[in-house]
Parts: structure tokens; sequence; C-alpha cells
């Protein structure tokens, strides 16, 4: 298992948008991919009573995002944990995790999360990555798909908007000055937490 990677402070601003919108944005700003498309596939943990879930909804600070991520339909083996502070983000990459209970809530207690979870979603889309002038990365996440653990991670539940986030590693940064350059306003939306509802709303 690699050391803990890219624990810097991060900004992570989401605006939802449409294929048209998308496509209009594209060409207005001139973007090109800077690396090919790939599918993102997520495993999310949270406790019984969903606790993080439940920060997330409420929007209360300090709060963990536990997943298990990996690409282009390998399995999930990046280990990652998200903190989400006041006015910014942390995130900690463990990669080629080696995946059972012990050896996920031994790791989680030396970072300080004595929480017992489990797996309660998998959550699958397509991402593009782009750069754009003047402010940094971008990526569009699209075909977003949520799978129920309980189901055998059968019979998805598909949403049909496009997320378009600008992801941002600075101490400090103007939001509105972000949304002056996108021309939208930003959105609060959580994959986990749509997805979290989408299923619970199909039983």
């Amino acid at each position: 298992m690699n050391t803990p990677q890219d624990n810097q402070k991060r900004h992570e601003i989401k605006f939802i948008i449409n294929k048209k919108e998308k496509i209009n944005f594209i060409n207005k700003n001139h973007l090109n991919k800077i690396f090919p498309d790939r599918i993102v596939e997520s495993i999310y943990f949270d406790t019984k009573d969903l606790q993080f879930f439940s920060l997330s909804e409420e929007g209360v600070t300090p709060r963990f995002k536990i997943r298990l991520r990996g690409y282009n339909n390998e399995k999930p083996s990046n280990l990652e944990i998200k903190k989400t502070k006041n006015y910014h983000r942390e995130k900690i990459i463990l990669k080629n995790f080696q995946f059972n209970s012990f050896e996920l809530h031994k790791t989680l207690k030396s970072m300080g999360i004595n929480n017992i979870v489990d797996q309660k979603i998998r959550v699958k889309y397509l991402r593009s990555y782009y750069e754009l002038k003047d402010l940094g990365r971008i990526t569009m996440d699209e075909n977003i798909e949520f799978f129920n653990p309980s189901k055998e991670f059968r019979n998805p539940k598909k949403i049909n908007k496009i997320i378009l986030e600008v992801k941002i590693q600075r101490k400090e940064i103007d939001k509105n000055h972000v949304e002056k350059i996108i021309n939208l306003k930003e959105s609060r939306f959580s994959k986990y937490c749509v997805g979290i509802n989408c299923l619970r709303n199909s039983n």
C-alpha cells in the first residue's frame, strides 16, 4: 500500500448543466481535453445510521467521505478519505489498498476516524478532463449511475445531469470570480447524497 497522497487544501466548485450547455461551454471556451475520458467507479462507506450522509445533507462541517475508487471498470483499489472543513477540502489517497473490513477500520482509526462503516452505494460515471485558461482544471461527469449493494449492484438508477467541477489546489479562492468565468451559479451537489436519495425513493 502506497503512502497517502494529495493531502493538500482543495476547493471543488460544482455546477449542474445539461448536454446543450456542455457543448456550448466547450465551444465558447475552446476547451481541449487534457486526458482521455475514463469511467470512474466509487464505493462509498457510511455508518449504520448514515451519519456521513446526514452531515453532508445538512452542510455540517467538519465531515468525512470514505470511498474506494477505481477506473475503467477495474476493481476499485484506491482508498480515499475526504474531509470537508469550513472553507476547503482535504483528501488523502491510499493507492493499491487491499480492502477488507479489518484493514479499513484499522486505517481509519489511525486517521482519527473511529466510526464503524460498511458499503452503502456504488456510483459510476464517465469523466472528461479539460483545462480552462485563467482558471485551471475542469472535469465534466455524465452518464451517472447509482447501484445498491443490497441488490448485488444490479439495476442501477440513473440521472441525466452533467456535473461541471472546477478543482483548485490553493489556500484561498474567490468563488465569485469562478462563477463569473463559468457564467453560472455554484450548486451544492454530492453524488453520494443524490444516489442515496435516488435509491431510497426507488424502494
